[in-house]
């Protein structure tokens, strides 16, 4: 009798319930949602959303299950109440969509985001006229360059990485930034490589939120002799002006987007201080000012406008730059080495253009003026 009573009084004290199984009851949450979605796995042909439940924590893919969601439309972040069900291990099993609190449009020029979407999984189909299908649920068009990288990944069954940005619940194709096969994907798209790269003898600006100047890279051993704009510095690397560089560097890329490179090797330097070069400048509240005695200085560098009287010209840019409508200028310059001492000559002013208006009327006419995409 003593022996059953104290197997009764154990299985009490271990919150068993004969057989049936702890109960979790649903709680109401407040979770943040992301402003688009992600493929819920390489092998999915459905998109998941990006959740947080605390402001401070990054937005993270879910593949929760949920209900009530229908509404939410790409570009935009929601705050809502959802009713969270569990199952019987505690763990999250459903959300349920009780009410949205507050909704923010992003600004699709600011916010623009990399999906990496596998062919072989059939999440993008052909949609014909220029135009794919995301997930059997949102179609958007493509250019004729990006619309082949898209067929042939497809056709061979490649990864992709496709930067978009969404305004309005629409999606818009801003580039195919990447494709691969899919054993080779990580080493081509994403994680650390080894590399060689081209540097120009010139930097231009950079096209983010503050005005500076960044140099451009290219593969040294790419068919593609286009040069790109590097955000990120090369770590135990410096660059002069007039000198092209070939080094080998250690990058680290992030969504196709290289985040860091680190110099391993230089294996040459040439003097091409004879070629002329277009430097983009940008005015505003902390670009380009007026001349002083004869310069222009951007982003702690100074330029000679003074020698082929170009600094009233500049001034008048400076002038009719607006607060909010900044103007944006392409320099035509030539570097003087003599010695240790380089000084950047101002030969003319190639474009002077609004922000709106610079792209299609400087960067689309003049292959050697780099623009951001």
């Amino acid at each position: 009798m003593n022996k059953i009573y104290i197997v009764v009084i154990s299985l009490l004290l271990l919150g068993c319930d004969w057989g049936l199984g702890p109960s979790y009851k649903s709680t109401t949450e407040t979770v943040y949602i992301d402003y688009y979605k992600v493929a819920c796995d390489s092998r999915s042909t459905t998109m998941c959303f990006r959740l947080r439940f605390d402001t401070d924590d990054e937005f993270s893919l879910s593949k929760i299950a949920h209900s009530g969601f229908d509404a939410f439309e790409w570009g935009k972040r929601y705050t809502a109440k959802i009713k969270v069900d569990y199952d019987s291990d505690g763990d999250d099993e459903l959300y349920r969509l009780k009410s949205i609190e507050a909704e923010e449009v992003v600004d699709s020029d600011d916010a623009p985001f990399v999906l990496a979407l596998s062919m072989s999984s059939q999440i993008l189909l052909d949609n014909a006229n220029d135009s794919w299908m995301l997930a059997g649920e949102d179609a958007f068009s493509c250019i004729e360059a990006d619309c082949i990288l898209l067929t042939n990944a497809y056709n061979s069954g490649a990864k992709v990485q496709l930067r978009f940005s969404a305004s309005d619940d629409k999606l818009t194709l801003r580039k195919v930034v990447c494709t691969a096969a899919e054993n080779n994907f990580a080493a081509t798209c994403e994680g650390i490589n080894q590399t060689r790269w081209d540097i120009a003898h010139y930097q231009t600006d950079c096209g983010l939120f503050e005005p500076r100047l960044c140099l451009l890279y290219r593969d040294a051993d790419g068919s593609d002799d286009s040069w790109t704009i590097l955000h990120s510095q090369i770590t135990g690397f410096s660059a002069d002006w007039g000198y092209e560089y070939d080094i080998q560097v250690e990058t680290k890329k992030v969504s196709g987007s290289i985040r860091s490179a680190k110099l391993l090797k230089e294996n040459n330097r040439d003097d091409v201080a004879d070629k002329d070069f277009n430097v983009v400048m940008r005015t505003g509240p902390k670009g380009l000012k007026k001349s002083l005695s004869g310069k222009i200085l951007y982003d702690g560098i100074e330029f000679d406008c003074a020698t082929n009287g170009l600094c009233n010209l500049i001034d008048n840019a400076v002038d009719d730059a607006e607060t909010n409508s900044e103007r944006i200028l392409a320099l035509l310059i030539n570097a003087e080495i003599s010695g240790e001492n380089t000084d950047l000559i101002i030969q003319s002013i190639t474009c002077d253009e609004s922000y709106s208006d610079f792209k299609t009327e400087c960067v689309d006419s003049n292959d050697d003026v780099i623009w951001i995409e």
